[in-house]
């Protein structure tokens, strides 16, 4: 059965055209997510990420329009023509010209919602950890769960896997996510995690406190959030 409610999500993400920073972006029948980035100077530039070109077309705060094609990544999403570089990684946008950094910017912060409460936007992606596009489960009954997870210091989760989209926030601690590539992702207090899906890997505490995470499944009733494995 299709879940409505992640259906409606995506329709309104993928289908409905988007104007970020002047440069359109989406609309029926293309495989477009846009993306908006503010530097810490005030500066805008925004992004066109198209799945289906297989590019990301940039407009730079002075107008400029730049297209890119898909490169290989380690972790985010890359895009260089081997002179100019634009890389996505956990929600901050940073383009690059050989090796030197031209601009780098986050997702603009979200408006307070009254008197004496603000909003700070932690991450902002198209993509998990590892690069792989975020997609949301659209088949079953849509069952959320929000979990407090604790690891002491030298624990390890073991090796397990998600097929759902899990989010987290680390509250306390220093966890490193490590993938059966050998790759290494280290995470602090105050990070946000986009976990990777259908990918084994495994979280250690590599400090000297409690790593303390809120983690978020946005599963499918019936279906299990955590699949272990044994070690590789």
């Amino acid at each position: 059965m299709k879940n409505k409610v992640f259906s409606a999500l995506v329709a309104s993400i993928l289908l409905l055209p988007v104007q970020a920073t002047g440069l359109t972006c989406g609309g029926p029948g293309t495989q477009q997510t846009p993306g908006a980035y503010t530097t810490p100077g005030g500066e805008k530039f925004s992004a066109c990420f198209d799945r289906k070109a297989k590019n990301v077309v940039l407009q730079l705060p002075d107008g400029r329009v730049v297209t890119l094609p898909a490169a290989v990544s380690a972790s985010g999403a890359r895009y260089s023509n081997g002179e100019e570089t634009f890389w996505e990684h956990q929600g901050t946008g940073r383009y690059f010209i050989g090796d030197k950094l031209v601009l780098e910017g986050r997702p603009g912060a979200a408006p307070a919602y009254g008197s004496g409460v603000t909003a700070r936007v932690l991450a902002k992606t198209t993509v998990t950890g590892n690069g792989q596009r975020i997609v949301y489960p659209t088949d079953g009954q849509a069952e959320v769960t929000a979990m407090l997870v604790e690891i002491a210091p030298g624990a390890e989760t073991g090796w397990h896997r998600h097929s759902i989209p899990v989010y987290a926030y680390v509250l306390a601690g220093e966890l490193t996510v490590e993938l059966e590539d050998g790759k290494k992702l280290p995470f602090k207090a105050g990070d946000a995690i986009i976990e990777v899906v259908n990918a084994f890997h495994n979280g250690r505490n590599v400090g000297k406190e409690q790593v303390r995470l809120a983690v978020f499944y946005l599963g499918v009733k019936g279906t299990p959030n955590v699949i272990k494995k044994e070690s590789p």
